[in-house]
């Protein structure tokens, strides 16, 4: 069967309608049709690599059948040591984004989700991709060649609003933050080298949700659900007919950077299991929540943040909101201290 040639007319982008929401398969030249009455439309368009990109009209126009072919890579030697990476598709959207989050035992515990994306209908699906195949490469002779992760999407209003860690795998590459250098080898200190050259963010994990795997059955309401380390959270179960669990509520979240362990130890229950959900909190509203440096996470970005502004000479790429004109830190107003955001790094710097 010939091979249909790429051509300029089988490119295609999408974009976000008031009315009509993601509407997908646009032509060059409807798009510039479109346009035409919509000026400051953002085009997106998935590329041969399957990274999605945001054009304006002028960058849709300078497309070619270039950017839809896919990079010819044969090179099947031994990777060194480097950082699991999330790749999110299917469910008819596009554009989702997101990072994960290693433990130090090499459990992805969590994927903060950077971009949403548009026009789901459907769970799409995450697959964790570990480039690195040379084992042995890893921190103090470890071997960080990541495997079997399940994580599992949830959308909401068209966009990915939530990653499940179902299991977080093993053997993934966490980031070096925080390592003392000392009794390192040269090999580590290689490794480190190379960890170090991707780009890094601290967040916090507190635990927000326990989702139920298995309800188990003849549980008493004696029976208390215990998770280690403790990190001082507080679980309350609910039980529904034949002793099952029905619900798990988080009466107080702690916060966590390794994966904890949930259980219901009963003298007449079995074979409940339970997975740990938790909310990604990026600097620097760390600073307000952890109660020591200890609790904060290194996270390795993937995906690139969008810098939304400075606090503290820092950049930083969490939520904002505005209060009298004024940019803040976080989603809304809360009662406790409001940290501004600034536009440029030097405004944010205390005199």
């Amino acid at each position: 069967m010939p091979i249909t040639p790429t051509t300029t007319d089988t490119i295609e982008v999408g974009y976000i309608d008031d009315v009509d929401g993601y509407v997908k398969h646009v032509s060059v030249a409807d798009a510039n049709e479109y346009a035409k009455s919509n000026s400051d439309t953002a085009f997106i368009f998935v590329d041969g690599s399957g990274k999605t990109r945001y054009l304006s009209i002028d960058q849709v126009n300078a497309l070619t059948p270039n950017d839809l072919r896919r990079p010819e890579s044969c090179d099947s030697s031994p990777k060194p040591i480097s950082s699991p990476t999330i790749n999110i598709f299917g469910g008819s959207g596009v554009g989702a984004e997101g990072n994960p989050i290693v433990d130090t035992n090499g459990n992805i515990i969590a994927v903060d989700i950077v971009n949403g994306g548009f026009g789901y209908t459907r769970p799409p699906t995450i697959q964790v991709i570990d480039p690195a195949t040379d084992a042995g490469t890893g921190l103090n002779g470890s071997s960080f060649v990541g495997s079997g992760a399940v994580i599992k999407a949830e959308v909401k209003n068209g966009s990915v609003d939530k990653a499940i860690v179902v299991d977080g795998g093993q053997g993934y590459q966490p980031p070096a933050g925080g390592r003392s250098l000392q009794d390192l080898t040269d090999q580590d200190l290689q490794t480190l080298r190379v960890l170090d050259t991707i780009p890094q963010y601290p967040a916090l994990l507190r635990l927000s949700e326990v989702r139920i795997q298995n309800p188990g059955i003849n549980y008493s309401p004696e029976d208390e659900l215990t998770i280690t380390p403790n990190n001082s959270t507080i679980l309350k179960p609910t039980l529904g007919p034949f002793g099952k669990v029905k619900s798990v509520k988080v009466v107080k979240g702690g916060t966590f950077t390794d994966l904890p362990d949930i259980s219901l130890p009963s003298t007449t229950g079995v074979n409940a299991s339970f997975t740990p959900v938790f909310e990604v909190i990026r600097d620097p509203l760390v600073a307000q929540v952890a109660a020591s440096p200890a609790d904060v996470v290194q996270v390795f970005d993937l995906v690139g943040l969008n810098v939304t502004g400075y606090v503290d000479g820092k950049r930083y790429y969490g939520n904002v909101y505005y209060d009298s004109g004024v940019k803040y830190a976080g989603v809304e107003k809360t009662g406790g201290r409001s940290v501004r955001v600034y536009d440029t790094r030097k405004d944010s710097i205390p005199q």
